[in-house]
């Protein structure tokens, strides 16, 4: 496996890997992401294996503008407001998607695509180089922790892929919000980024969440376990116990007793920044439990606790 900081040259050799039908990694700016071309069933075919995934799960396809986006999906005048306004960003449209030569595994062969416009000059150049879509889940083994920095990305795939394009940490550390626009009233499957105020408002529509699972997964984010450490999670701890590693928010009072603070500002954004690298660290001590101070349920911290949630499940 090769780790090289961007340029010219590392994205050119990337551009020709992918043409090739196999995998690299690079950043987004919220998680680093597997990438494959979205054409090629050999590459679809790695992602699944490489990381694990069930089949019946959808990946995102990622395109570099909204011209593209339309070429591969129906979309309707809220999908233009969307995406006129949130694109390039940390938002994914689920809609009907139209014949193209997108496989169908991508999609786990639903009528409907997820797709996004990433605010990445990484992505959006390769995407030009290869004059094709990509395929691009969280670089993790399906279920566990995402990936924030390049060494996380070598610790799930040692020497499984080709290439990671390290630029440094992402800049949100938590996944793009997913709202699928298929359905009335629709329907928010994934929180993350962007909040379900700032759709609402944009639409100047009711839009509802719905995150638990369901039979039949039509997101990628949907599935109860995720974001999950070797080590069991604690949330809402007050205080350290024997044997737990902490990771706090806040609790300046506290601080002889925290292994690891999200934000000693209690500020959501930094927390949001920092969470799942902190998690990754935490679960190397191979402690007991990582105990985890209260979040407040409101903003970004509504998407934390919902990611300790599926973190915490067993």
């Amino acid at each position: 496996m090769c780790v090289f900081k961007e340029s010219e040259k590392v994205l050119d050799r990337a551009a020709k890997i992918l043409l090739q039908g196999k995998v690299i990694s690079a950043m987004t700016e919220t998680v680093y992401g597997l990438l494959g071309n979205a054409e090629d069933p050999r590459a679809i075919k790695a992602i699944y294996e490489f990381k694990k995934r069930p089949s019946f799960n959808p990946l995102i396809v990622h395109v570099n503008s909204i011209k593209m986006a339309k070429r591969i999906a129906c979309f309707t005048k809220d999908a233009e407001k969307l995406s006129n306004s949130l694109w390039p960003g940390p938002l994914t449209l689920i809609l009907k998607k139209k014949k193209s030569n997108i496989c169908s595994t991508v999609t786990a062969n639903l009528e409907t695509i997820a797709i996004r416009f990433a605010d990445s000059k990484i992505f959006s150049r390769i995407i030009s180089k290869i004059n094709k879509p990509i395929a691009a889940p969280s670089a993790n083994i399906s279920g566990f922790v995402s990936s924030t920095k390049p060494s996380h990305v070598k610790k799930y795939f040692k020497n499984r892929i080709d290439l990671i394009i390290d630029s440094g940490q992402s800049r949100y550390g938590i996944e793009s919000t997913v709202i699928n626009l298929t359905t009335c009233p629709y329907q928010i499957l994934r929180l993350g980024i962007i909040e379900r105020k700032i759709i609402k408002d944009l639409l100047g529509k009711d839009i509802i969440e719905k995150t638990k699972q369901n039979r039949k997964i039509s997101s990628p984010g949907q599935l109860l376990k995720h974001y999950s450490t070797n080590t069991p999670i604690r949330m809402n701890a007050k205080k350290k116990l024997k044997g737990e590693a902490f990771l706090g928010f806040g609790d300046k009072q506290n601080e002889e007793k925290i292994n690891l603070n999200l934000s000693k500002d209690s500020n959501l954004n930094e927390a949001a920044f920092n969470l799942f690298d902190y998690l990754i660290k935490l679960d190397k001590l191979n402690m007991r439990k990582i105990a985890i101070s209260p979040i407040p349920d409101i903003g970004l911290g509504r998407v934390i606790n919902d990611k300790l949630k599926r973190a915490s499940k067993k």
